[in-house]
């Protein structure tokens, strides 16, 4: 990465490019070192960068790029810690990575407006460093949603979606597909880890797709469509009962890992239990004995997987939802009771209809319905908490909360238009305190998944600029 420029001789600037030159060499021998020794050798190199650059920038402040260089660097420390499973590390670096890059499209886009006042001919589209801080954003949901924080996850996921959308990155015959496919594939795995299973489909399928279309996919797409899209796909279709969906994936993982790309022995066992549960034992036994000649874990591991219990969509959620309300109103209890068909119409307009959903921003068809669409879900995940459906009044809830952030997201990014002034506290409000009340039923339960749940929370509050109190 060719950032800095050289200048003219004196005893300042050779002192400048000797700094320069050990940046460089430590950046890009930490990028190797991630490639083939691991990520604490990589920490190291890019500890010695950054040292470089502080001796920079105390020699010579007014050097432009060294911002820039020092974003690159920790996104790069960002990566390298989440892969030493140093996930509060990798998030720390990376909001730093953002706060750079977000100061950076602040000047871009101030520069860009001195020329349009001047008459200087503009590009079209975001300032580059928009697609900068989608990435940093894209690389923080991964660290986020290992460490089971939905929230965070799911935010920054919609938010680097979200640039690369205004990129023009999803357009038909984009020369930025590449970019949309890897960030899909991406957005499947943080889907189906904590997110709704029927988002991570679409993203995973949406991604193949964009693979497909290019004809191959190439070795630098490899951990993208194969490491993310792929199985997700694979589970998702099979879990449905999909089969000849669910194989003609497995069909393009196998093929990869003939290639040498992956292991052959955990496609192949993926291939035989689909196609034992979908009743063809013949076929089964041929690549299950298959998956066996390298070890017979890989048929526990598929079977496992495929076993897995999934965690309701926000669709199944509502459904349950509508379906018990109806019950009850049956059975002539009306106190405290939902409209079935409030709850069938917010069930329709957030998870039905044409066009793809990746993310919360994909479920909002009309954004001065948010509140009243949040206030609603809120009341449907307070009736489920009571009656002990808790995993679906997490779903319900988070995604309430997630379209409050997808919600401001848009005002703020549309302040010159009329409709923009949207009146989302009270629906936010009411979203976190319902959230509140599962976090405390979690932990009054000894269930392990309050503290992360706690601590996403705090993300959530932060993010949406909620009192504490």
């Amino acid at each position: 990465m060719k950032i800095f420029r050289r200048g003219g001789a004196s005893r300042d600037r050779d002192r400048t490019e000797q700094a320069i030159e050990e940046y460089r060499t430590a950046y890009e021998r930490g990028l190797a070192a991630e490639q083939t020794q691991g990520p604490a050798q990589a920490l190291a190199e890019f500890a010695r960068a950054q040292r470089a650059l502080d001796r920079l920038d105390a020699a010579s402040r007014d050097l432009p790029e060294v911002p820039q260089a020092r974003a690159g660097l920790l996104y790069a420390m960002g990566r390298a810690r989440a892969d030493a499973g140093d996930v509060f590390g990798a998030v720390a670096a990376l909001d730093q990575a953002e706060e750079l890059y977000l100061r950076i499209e602040s000047e871009q886009l101030a520069t860009r407006k001195e020329g349009e006042q001047r008459g200087d001919r503009q590009e079209a589209g975001p300032v580059p460093a928009v697609l900068l801080t989608a990435d940093v954003r894209l690389r923080r949901a991964r660290a986020h949603a290992e460490w089971d924080r939905p929230f965070s996850a799911l935010s920054d996921l919609d938010a680097s979606i979200g640039g690369y959308m205004r990129a023009g990155a999803f357009n038909p015959l984009s020369d930025r597909s590449t970019d949309a496919a890897r960030i899909l594939a991406v957005g499947a795995g943080i889907q189906l880890r904590v997110g709704d299973h029927e988002l991570a489909l679409e993203c995973g399928q949406e991604s193949l797709a964009r693979y497909r279309e290019m004809g191959r996919i190439s070795p630098e797409a490899m951990p993208y469509a194969i490491g993310f899209a792929a199985p997700v796909v694979s589970l998702l279709e099979a879990a449905r009962g999909q089969w000849d969906a669910a194989l003609a994936v497995d069909g393009v993982i196998l093929e990869a890992a003939e290639l040498g790309r992956v292991g052959s022995s955990g496609a192949h066992a993926r291939i035989g239990v689909h196609l034992r549960e979908a009743g063809r034992d013949a076929e089964a036994a041929e690549h299950l004995a298959m998956a066996a000649c390298g070890s017979r874990d890989w048929i526990a591991e598929a079977e496992r997987e495929f076993g897995s219990v999934l965690a309701p969509s926000l669709r199944e959620a509502l459904l349950e939802a509508e379906r018990t309300e109806s019950t009850r109103l049956a059975g002539g209890v009306r106190a405290g009771a939902l409209d079935p068909l409030e709850i069938r119409t917010l069930r329709l307009s957030l998870c039905g209809g044409e066009g793809a959903r990746f993310s919360a921003t994909g479920r909002m068809n009309v954004v001065s319905a948010v509140p009243r669409q949040v206030t609603s879900l809120a009341r449907i995940g307070h009736r489920l908490i009571a009656s002990d459906r808790l995993p679906a009044a997490l779903r319900v809830l988070w995604e309430a909360l997630l379209l409050c952030d997808a919600a401001r997201r848009w005002i703020t990014s549309n302040t010159g238009d009329a409709t923009a002034t949207v009146p989302l506290r009270e629906a936010e409000e009411s979203a976190f305190a319902g959230a509140a009340v599962l976090v405390d039923a979690l932990e009054r339960a000894g269930d392990p998944m309050s503290a992360p749940l706690t601590a996403d929370l705090r993300n959530a509050r932060q993010r949406l600029g909620l009192s504490a109190n």
